[in-house]
């Protein structure tokens, strides 16, 4: 199997739903934006433990030692970006019926690129949060290693 280009997949989508079945393909690209949607609201409910857990005992952990500092610092820096790109990228609301192409299928593939733009920016909002978990849980290890 191969990764395909927005016009390859609207091609398939075609050979799926049929080549007159705009409604059909309109549908899966709005299920594709619900699934970024609520996944990405799933990130932002972990970025929002990540930081109400700094403020509890981040003050505590800091105290401990420079190591335990730094990899807080680094965590909460790290989480701060994920929510981030998670803001200007999967988070943000543009309707998919407020612009058109010159055709249909243009238009398709507009939302095909856009889908695809979205799902590469909760993957690196993905890989910062997971940066920034490490970075908390290296901060406990210093934190306990100094007790």
């Amino acid at each position: 199997m191969r990764n395909l280009t927005p016009a390859e997949e609207l091609a398939f989508l075609k050979e799926i739903y049929g080549s007159t079945a705009g409604e059909g393909i309109v549908a899966s690209l709005r299920d594709s934006f619900n699934v970024l949607q609520a996944r990405a609201q799933l990130l932002l409910s972990l970025i929002a433990i990540c930081l109400t857990i700094t403020g509890f005992s981040g003050r505590q952990m800091a105290a401990s030692g420079i190591w335990a500092r730094l990899f807080i610092g680094a965590g909460v820096f790290a989480v701060l970006v994920a929510a981030v790109i998670l803001f200007t990228g999967p988070l943000l609301i543009q309707w998919m019926t407020a612009f058109r192409a010159e055709t249909l299928d243009a238009t398709l593939i507009q939302l095909i690129k856009r889908r695809n733009q979205r799902t590469a920016r909760y993957h690196a909002a993905v890989i910062c949060l997971l940066i920034g978990l490490t970075g908390y849980v290296l901060s406990i290890v210093a934190y306990l290693l100094a007790a």
